[in-house]
């Protein structure tokens, strides 16, 4: 694989990066080639097996003359290549500070980090968008967004691009037309939740019970595993906003876990909405 440094070099945005890598590489059948493009851009080692205390760490200098990439595969090999991704991107992103004199080291919270307040916060957040734009570049993403949101359609994707599920509804979310979310709960708890810019606030906290009107709710009760459809839902179930039709589809898996797809159609004149909205444009909770 022939690939260089020098290319990418002074690429501060992290999608920019991403996609730049993309037009180096031309078109991929198949799952992005991450460790071989870790390889070609001077990581010497890639190591993909158990650790503790970590998910993920890149051992480097100030100078990034070169690296080595260790990703935990705790959470499977799916979850290791994002791993794998997310630190490539702070060796490529110049202007990140390392964690300490030898490198990266990053936990599984920093792996759903997208927040910006702290300077931490910035760097993880900026090489998960560098980590999903290379492994879902927007080409690949995109026919899967011109269809109605479906979690077996992410399903299909997830499947090409060999990532995870939730790696795959992020950039579905993130590149679809439509305002959509999606809650993760266990045994009826919610974890956390993601949404696009456009989906309102999401009342329900991390922790609380997945709202009993809903069909989650039914679904992760019966334990019944696989997907529902996606099927018409009371919005202030999952919103602060009675004026809006809402969708909701759930996915139950192994060990009580599952994720709910949200749908939401707004307004037309969204903005006029004068309604009693609980902290709108606050974002959710990891």
């Amino acid at each position: 694989m022939e690939l260089s440094r020098f290319d990418l070099a002074e690429i501060s945005a992290p999608r920019r990066l991403g996609q730049m890598l993309h037009q180096k590489l031309g078109a991929i059948d198949g799952a992005v080639p991450i460790v071989e493009i870790a390889r070609a851009l001077d990581i010497a080692e890639v190591q993909l097996d158990l650790f503790d205390g970590f998910e993920g760490m890149l051992l480097t200098d100030t100078r990034r003359s070169t690296g080595a990439i260790l990703a935990n595969t705790r959470h499977g090999n799916r979850r290791a290549r994002f791993t794998v991704a997310h630190e490539l991107g702070h060796f490529l992103l110049e202007r990140h500070m390392l964690s300490d004199d030898g490198g990266f080291r990053c936990l599984p919270v920093d792996l759903r980090e997208y927040g910006l307040a702290k300077q931490h916060q910035r760097q993880e957040a900026e090489a998960n968008t560098f980590a999903g734009e290379v492994l879902a570049p927007v080409a690949r993403v995109k026919p899967f967004c011109s269809e109605d949101p479906d979690i077996r359609i992410a399903q299909e994707l997830r499947d090409q691009l060999d990532i995870s599920l939730e790696a795959t509804l992020r950039r579905i979310i993130d590149l679809s037309p439509h305002a959509l979310a999606a809650v993760w709960s266990v045994k009826g708890r919610i974890r956390y939740s993601i949404k696009s810019k456009a989906f309102p606030y999401i009342t329900c906290n991390k922790g609380t019970a997945v709202p009993q009107t809903t069909t989650a709710f039914r679904v992760i009760t019966a334990g019944k595993r696989g997907a529902t459809r996606m099927d018409e839902t009371h919005p202030l179930a999952w919103t602060g906003r009675p004026d809006i039709a809402l969708r909701e589809q759930t996915r139950v898996g192994k060990d009580g876990h599952a994720i709910t797809l949200l749908w939401a159609d707004l307004p037309d004149e969204d903005d006029d909405y004068d309604g009693e909205l609980p902290e709108l444009g606050t974002p959710g909770f990891r």
